[in-house]
């Protein structure tokens, strides 16, 4: 009786295997979801000023020589809104001064790009908004020049059309987060 058992295991285990592999309703995860993201990660939960609703979440993955932003934010007003990678981890101030100017490592001159100028925010009517974009030339993690971590990310209420060289208050901001890793 019981050579009879395992001789049936032994038949059917190998076609119910093949059954279930080809089967698509399983929802089973694929390999890259087993796997974990090669490279650094890091992330800024976005504070709201004052009586400011706004929120979210910056992601960052270190792909190679860039890092992939992803930003998710809600309650901004439509319109253009500037965003900020600045020199300092710091969102404790009133008015973002604590953050420091926007990030500029390589002490880029005026009217070229710093480090920390992110794209323009392009905020619709229902105030949220998603963007994902590569930013090259930086890293996560490294402890190099060109290191995110323990900056602040700004997104200020308006679209700063004349960045200027130093901080400046007259943008106001309207959150604040601290990138750090996770």
């Amino acid at each position: 009786m019981r050579l009879r058992f395992h001789a049936a295991i032994r038949w059917t285990l190998p076609l119910l295997v093949s059954a279930i592999g080809g089967c698509d309703t399983l929802n089973l995860p694929k390999m890259n979801e087993l796997v974990a993201p090669t490279g650094n990660q890091a992330k800024a939960d976005l504070q709201s000023r004052n009586a400011s609703a706004t929120y979210g979440t910056l992601t960052f993955k270190q792909r190679g020589a860039s890092v992939v932003m992803t930003a998710l934010i809600y309650n901004l007003t439509p319109g253009a809104h500037s965003i900020y990678i600045h020199q300092t981890g710091n969102c404790a101030s009133p008015n973002a001064a604590g953050a420091g100017p926007v990030w500029n490592p390589t002490g880029a001159p005026v009217g070229q790009r710093r480090a920390g100028d992110l794209p323009l925010l392009n905020v619709g009517t229902e105030g949220n908004v998603s963007m994902t974009t590569t930013l090259d030339g930086l890293s996560i993690g490294t402890n190099g020049l060109t290191d995110i971590m323990g900056h602040s990310v700004v997104v200020h209420d308006s679209y700063d059309r004349d960045p200027k060289p130093e901080y400046d208050v007259r943008n106001g901001w309207i959150a604040c987060g601290v990138i750090q890793s996770y």
